[in-house]
């Protein structure tokens, strides 16, 4: 049976936002995994992501063209199957101590998710309604975070069942690396069922003429805007992770469920995002989330650590505990709640009336993804430099200054 209705293929959208956000949020607990084993810096244990996120800027033009050239299906097929080749060199090169195969297979992932977010994108927003774009696109973004939720849960779980924490290695995630394999070939088999109907949003007729439509202020801004809000991101939950582990000495298996708190923050961000997405324009949103999101950084800066307060976590028995926390955790946990909606109204904001320059211009967005693994890398090396976590929060501060900025520059009557 061949199923078309728009319906079905926003479901599979949302499957498939849940299943990026899962791999791309192993990148957090997978840098503590690899500094444990290959004894790394900060700045070192951040370049799996940096090597996974770099993959955007390479791959997002081409895999727009791709996705142009071959179709929906064909890419998402073609994605998944990279997807478990990645996951074979990750296998690999954790299992066999070899750094350079497993930046390797995080480089290729990075090209798989790449290709599947260009396509789920733009094919959210046209699946349905258009007036709903931006209510499925924060749809899609709630799976998204209930799989980013679950990759720091998990992965701490199982750190904090390790007999011996410093010999924690790759092949401690054996399990669960298979079980992400088991998924990717779930979406290929599902992607294989289905028609998808005429979107009317492809392109690629004449290159030159659709670069030449994305030369403007709005959209070259926004691209900015991406790359900073991906990269502090991103940086919140990797970095204060880490801080938790390293500095503060956080419980594996609680620190992974305190991050996986930032997560179900934006869960909960995206859901109201929803809700509100045709009643509150996205410039407005936009507005408001940049600067509770940049008080709650600043906060976090300058707040002593000797404030504490006691949140729910889990041991790694997996039971709800108490945990006494500094105040600045909770405040940069709290951001994920604003972050939540950020991608969604800067894509809408800097594509709109783009029309058939749609792909193109995901691709490019894609491109900025990379700030996911330079940001993250950059504040890592500044951890190094002044041995303490707390005041390298200020890169996550001039991102989100930026993209308030972004927001006050866009018309009042864009959506």
């Amino acid at each position: 049976m061949r199923l078309t209705s728009k319906t079905i293929v926003f479901l599979l959208m949302v499957l498939i936002y849940f299943s990026m956000a899962f791999i791309t949020g192993l990148n957090d607990p997978f840098s503590k995994v690899i500094q444990t084993q290959f004894s790394l810096s900060t700045f070192q244990s951040q370049l799996g992501g940096l090597f996974f996120f770099i993959a955007y800027f390479f791959v997002g033009i081409p895999s727009s063209l791709f996705v142009d050239r071959f179709g929906y299906k064909r890419s998402i097929q073609t994605a998944m199957s990279v997807v478990v080749f990645s996951f074979v060199l990750v296998l690999l090169g954790g299992n066999f101590g070899s750094l350079v195969v497993y930046f390797s297979g995080m480089f290729t992932l990075g090209c798989a998710v790449t290709l599947l977010q260009v396509v789920v994108n733009p094919v959210i927003v046209a699946a349905g309604d258009p007036s709903g774009g931006n209510t499925r696109m924060n749809l899609g973004g709630a799976a998204s975070s209930i799989g980013a939720t679950l990759s720091p849960l998990i992965v701490g779980f199982i750190m904090g069942n390790v007999a011996d924490f410093s010999s924690l290695s790759v092949s401690d995630v054996n399990p669960l690396i298979f079980c992400i394999i088991g998924i990717a070939i779930v979406v290929f088999i599902a992607a294989s069922l289905i028609t998808f109907p005429d979107l009317n949003i492809s392109g690629g007729e004449n290159m030159l003429s659709e670069f030449r439509s994305l030369v403007n202020p709005k959209f070259l801004l926004g691209i900015v805007a991406i790359f900073l809000y991906v990269g502090m991101e991103v940086s919140t939950a990797n970095i204060t992770n880490l801080f938790m582990l390293n500095e503060l000495h956080v419980d594996p298996a609680s620190a992974g469920a305190v991050v996986g708190t930032y997560w179900i923050f934006m869960l909960v961000g995206r859901l109201v995002g929803a809700a509100v997405g045709t009643v509150i324009r996205s410039r407005t949103q936009l507005i408001i989330v940049a600067s509770v999101a940049l008080l709650l950084y600043l906060g976090a800066i300058f707040t002593p650590l000797s404030y504490t307060l006691s949140l729910p976590a889990l041991d790694s028995d997996f039971n709800i505990v108490m945990t006494t926390l500094p105040v600045s955790i909770a405040m940069l946990i709290a951001v994920g709640f604003c972050n939540s909606v950020m991608w969604t109204c800067v894509f809408i904001l800097a594509t709109q009336g783009l029309d058939r320059s749609t792909n193109l211009a995901a691709g490019v967005f894609m491109m900025m993804v990379f700030g996911g693994g330079v940001i993250p890398a950059l504040q890592g090396r500044l951890v190094d430099v002044f041995g303490s976590f707390q005041p390298t929060y200020v890169v996550g501060a001039f991102c989100l200054a930026f993209i308030l900025g972004y927001a006050l520059f866009v018309r009042k009557s864009d959506k």
